[in-house]
């Protein structure tokens, strides 16, 4: 990237603006979660708190769990091996409040980082279990002095803590302009990691009159233009400035891309222009290890038995993966024993433990057992001496090693199949595509590629085309359809026909041939909804589409309802997030709808459609209530010669 800088403002402003309520900042606003744990009778853990500039940090305030066998104990707080505080425990409540004073913590690189070690002393001859002993700081939160300063260049544009980007564009933008917006919001989400940042988007007629940012907000105003350029606009002295990011093209995203960019820090007066930065897709690598994952060494610790878990995400390896093995190098306590390695509970491999105490062991983990994040358990387990007393409580210990070496194949189908294949099937890049390029649905869009990249610990590339190509493509795609414009070959989980009918279509695979079923549900009256739902382009390569019935609305309120709370993107399951009027959106599987995942022999009356049946009609009557006046058709289509017999899950009668 070519940056280029012209002179800084006119005149500084000499006084910040004066903060009328106290500056308090949540962990889980700094990207922390919302809890800390300390995990057994010695735990230990380290955070990094990020001192907005123009203020220190005052103290941190929590409400404290208690283990109910605690005697006493205390937690001694650290920063830099020197000695901050030192919190008394005691067994007599569940909770308790703690305050730790912060003033004297010293300030490195705009943070502050806390060393907390806890001891637990249980009650007389009680022996805690290492994996109950366990202290919580729950609601914790951040006081500091001072005012936050205002920006006054672009290096200094983002603070370390951002509650809400508004982004203004033009209220009818073009293909430039849309990708502009989408590279923006994406790459500001990334940076901020796991910040719960609020996107707004608002069109360029409402900038003149609206509000000026707070401190931990900023707004950013993209406009076409020949002359391309970022330049930072104090609506009024005393409060953050505006950077207004103009250009045409290719040179419009990459003025988007500088603030977040490390060549930022160049960027020390109010003007720069950005050279040519289009960020390359990178191909996920075959063989990475734990430190590159940004996982690191693991250890964990007990009595008899210490198991150390590594959780692997699939977006951090890049790709949706297949033959996934971990080659385990590290250490544990010598001695007679046994190893094991397993997921979700499931044990997938087994050895013996020696005095040697060294870990150099190849582990496969199924492709049956994969998911989006996969948590590999290693536990070493010793004989426990019935005689021994509590002070032999936490003997045993298992590292594994950053330098443990982790491969994997691609995966010829994003598996597992549905919201769990997501982000990563979308990797390295993908293409977002329209029924209407308009400003709502950029909006949408924003809305939908900022949740993807909630779920990535990479930043994910979107590129818009059109809907044809989207769907021709060889590339994964994203499809905003508020309309409900989509093309007839397209065929999604759900569909409906008006308003009224309701069908869910599966893959079925037998031993003859593979084929495309499907079953429906006719309610009287229509039922409007929005979805999005995940499925496969011609191409084989994962499709994310968001749709609705009508003018738009019911896909916006779907989509405000994720945006209200960011976790909602996570947990996500099955391939269809479904919402109608009047309930909570819910999340279906075709594949459990249509009785295939379950592998079971079935009957005539067809274990899938009543499931099919009672979900719908589940949603309907929520959303009818008493309105709900017409009769209830099923109809079973099969789109294959012969049909499966189905026999029925429990003996009710069919709806």
């Amino acid at each position: 990237m070519v940056l280029s800088s012209v002179p800084g403002i006119a005149h500084a402003q000499d006084a910040d603006a004066e903060e009328t309520d106290p500056i308090s900042l949540s962990l889980s606003e700094t990207g922390l979660g919302s809890s800390i744990a300390l995990n057994g009778q010695s735990g230990r853990t380290q955070i990094t708190v990020p001192v907005p500039p123009g203020t220190g940090p005052s103290s941190l305030n929590a409400v404290l769990t208690v283990p109910a066998w605690l005697d006493r104990g205390w937690i001694d707080v650290e920063s830099g091996n020197r000695p901050i505080s030192r919190v008394a425990l005691g067994g007599d409540a569940p909770t308790i409040p703690v305050s730790i004073p912060l003033a004297a913590v010293p300030v490195v690189d705009g943070a502050v980082t806390l060393d907390l070690a806890s001891t637990l002393i249980p009650d007389a001859g009680f022996c805690p279990n290492v994996l109950d002993a366990q202290l919580r700081l729950l609601d914790a939160r951040v006081d500091f002095t001072g005012v936050p300063s205002i920006p006054r260049t672009i290096s200094e544009f983002l603070p370390p803590v951002l509650r809400q980007l508004t982004v203004f564009m033009p209220a009818q933008p073009n293909r430039d302009m849309i990708s502009a917006v989408l590279t923006l919001t994406t790459s500001v989400i990334d940076y901020y990691g796991a910040q719960p940042v609020r996107v707004l988007v608002r069109p360029d007629t409402e900038l003149q009159g609206s509000q000026p940012d707070k401190a931990f907000e900023r707004s950013v105003v993209v406009a076409e233009n020949k002359d391309a350029g970022a330049e930072l606009i104090f609506p009024i002295d005393q409060s953050p400035p505006r950077l207004f990011v103009t250009g045409s093209g290719t040179a419009l995203t990459d003025q988007t891309r500088l603030i977040t960019s490390s060549i930022s820090e160049l960027a020390v007066t109010t003007k720069a222009l950005a050279g040519a930065s289009a960020p390359r897709a990178v191909l996920a690598p075959d063989s990475t290890t734990l430190d590159d994952l940004g996982i690191g060494t693991v250890t964990g610790k007990g009595d008899t038995t210490a198991t150390a878990s590594l959780t692997l995400d699939q977006a951090r390896l890049g790709r949706s993966v297949s033959d996934v093995s971990l080659h385990l190098t590290g250490n544990y306590t010598p001695g007679v024993g046994s190893i094991t390695a397993g997921v979700g509970g499931k044990t997938i491999a087994s050895w013996s433990a020696d005095d040697s105490g060294r870990l150099d062991q190849w582990v496969e983990i199924p492709n049956a057992e994969l998911r989006k994040a996969i948590t590999l358990d290693v536990s070493v387990e010793h004989p426990s001496d019935s005689a021994a007393g509590c002070d032999t409580q936490a003997a045993s210990t298992i590292t594994i090693d950053g330098s443990t070496v982790v491969r994997s194949g691609p995966s010829s189908t994003p598996a597992p199949l549905g919201f769990g294949s997501l982000p990563q099937a979308l990797m390295p890049q993908f293409d977002v595509a329209m029924t209407q390029e308009t400003f709502a649905d950029t909006a949408r869009a924003v809305s939908v590629v900022t949740g993807l990249q909630r779920l990535s610990a990479r930043p994910i590339m979107p590129q818009v085309v059109s809907l044809d190509d989207a769907l021709a493509s060889s590339d994964p795609a994203v499809v905003i359809a508020a309309d409900g414009g989509l093309p007839d070959s397209l065929t999604l989980p759900l569909s409906s026909s008006g308003a009224t009918t309701f069908s869910i279509a599966t893959q079925e695979s037998d031993s003859e041939s593979d084929s495309e079923t499907s079953s429906s549900l006719t309610v009287d009256p229509g039922v409007s909804y929005a979805s999005l739902q995940v499925t496969t382009t011609e191409n084989n390569q994962a499709l994310l589409v968001a749709s609705s019935t009508g003018k738009g609305g019911r896909l916006d309120a779907l989509l405000g309802w994720l945006d209200a709370d960011p976790s909602r993107w996570f947990g996500r399951s099955g391939d269809i997030l479904f919402a109608a009027p009047g309930i909570e959106p819910v999340s279906l599987s075709s594949g459990d709808l249509a009785g295939e995942s379950s592998g079971e022999s079935t009957e005539a009356s067809g274990s899938g459609v009543d499931r099919l049946s009672v979900t719908l009609l589940g949603i309907a009557g929520a959303v009818l209530l008493v309105a709900l006046v017409g009769a209830v058709v099923l109809v079973v289509r099969s789109r294959r010669s012969g049909r499966r017999r189905h026999r029925r899950r429990d003996d009710s009668p069919p709806s």
